[in-house]
């Protein structure tokens, strides 16, 4: 591919589909230009540095993230938004393990940018505890509860801690780890006096 029709657009596609292929976040510069058919350096005439490269395939990736998740939880909400949601990340998480990882590689609090981009992924998050009509600070402590019960059994599933007790389905135990998290949420809302959820607990 000459390099004059190289766009910022192409080469994240072709970024993306490396990740994807590879399963891994690392951006091999030197790889992607080969499968594009240029010199490394035609990269860099649309990108200032590496970092900027993955900032901007990391946007692609919360981009997709949401998009997928919001779809999952449209027309529904409480429980019902919960459950859809918690398997709409998985799912995206199991095939495309190499932009989730990438998008659970950059926040940090030193990391403006990487916030910045990363905070869709955590507003929906917010926006469906807040269907419950909790407390600012409660649907705070809520919310990270939620996602690090899903990033957790993603990241067990990825690194193959699940194999013992090959008789117990690992799908059987994320519903269990979810109705336990909506069991705690509906206590701590009858608790607050706040009116029950609508929605199916299974």
């Amino acid at each position: 591919m000459p390099s004059k029709k190289l766009t910022k657009q192409i080469i994240i596609e072709e970024a993306v589909a490396y990740i994807s292929e590879t399963g891994s976040p690392e951006i091999a510069i030197r790889e992607i230009s080969r499968r594009l058919g240029v010199k490394a350096p035609s990269l860099y005439n649309h990108f200032r540095n590496t970092k900027e490269l993955q900032y901007a395939i990391y946007q692609y990736s919360i981009e997709k993230f949401v998009m997928e998740l919001r779809e999952s939880i449209a027309d529904k909400t409480r429980d019902e938004a919960i459950v859809a949601f918690a398997e709409a990340y998985h799912d995206f998480a199991i095939r495309n393990r190499g932009l989730y990882t990438l998008v659970m590689s950059i926040p940090s609090n030193n990391d403006e940018n990487g916030n910045r981009i990363a905070l869709p992924l955590l507003e929906l998050a917010v926006s469906v505890l807040s269907e419950y009509g909790m407390d600012r600070t409660s649907v705070a402590h809520w919310q990270r509860v939620f996602r690090a019960l899903l990033h957790g059994f993603v990241s067990q599933e990825y690194l193959g801690y699940f194999y013992h007790y090959g008789d117990a389905d690992v799908e059987d135990s994320r519903r269990i780890a979810i109705r336990c998290f909506l069991d705690g949420l509906h206590d701590e809302i009858d608790r607050s006096g706040l009116p029950a959820s609508t929605g199916v607990r299974e």
